[in-house]
């Protein structure tokens, strides 16, 4: 008789134990239903695309100049929103800029393979534009050059929390030259 007793004792704290279990992982889902998918803090990406280098105004009119470029990127969100960021752009070509100065003569700035990183902080409104903002230095053999950097990227949320993203963005190199980029990519979130 206490053997039939005991069993029956354990096995009505074996079905209520399954039922917590079963009523955690419901709770959960709902919770994790309400609030969406998983919240990735970490972002990093790569991006191709080509720099178009601003060569001042000639007696021929304005003139760009087309350099390849990639870019490396690095964002950490702070909420689903706000972000900041470190954003590398890697000129694959050496060129030289060439502006007309005041006194009318062409000055002529070379850069050997520059590297742009940038802190950039970044706005992310709604689904698929971020918006971004940040300083940084331009590096080359010649001689470093402050900047600040402006980009607006819009994104395609991919499985397994990988993006494809396309962005255009501006940079302002003080006393030298300004450069616009359009580039596409992917990233990873984690």
């Amino acid at each position: 008789m206490k053997n039939i007793l005991l069993f029956l004792i354990l096995l009505q704290l074996a079905t209520y134990t399954s039922y917590a279990q079963e009523h955690e992982t419901e709770h959960a889902t709902e919770l994790e239903h309400e609030e969406g998918e998983h919240f990735h803090r970490h972002q990093i990406g790569a991006m191709i695309g080509h720099a178009h280098i601003y060569q001042g105004s000639h007696s021929e009119g304005k003139k760009w100049l087309v350099v390849p470029m990639v870019s490396l990127n690095y964002n950490y969100w702070i909420n689903k929103t706000w972000g900041i960021g470190l954003h590398t752009d890697f000129i694959l070509e050496t060129y030289e800029v060439h502006e007309e100065g005041e006194d009318g003569e062409i000055e002529i700035l070379e850069r050997e393979l520059p590297i742009a990183p940038a802190l950039m902080a970044a706005y992310k409104p709604g689904e698929h534009f971020t918006f971004m903002l940040g300083v940084g230095e331009e590096f080359a053999k010649e001689e470093d050059l402050f900047l600040i950097r402006g980009e607006v990227e819009y994104s395609l949320e991919l499985p397994n929390a990988f993006e494809l993203g396309a962005a255009v963005g501006y940079d302002v190199r003080f006393d030298a030259y300004d450069s616009w980029v359009l580039a596409v990519g992917v990233s990873k979130m984690f």
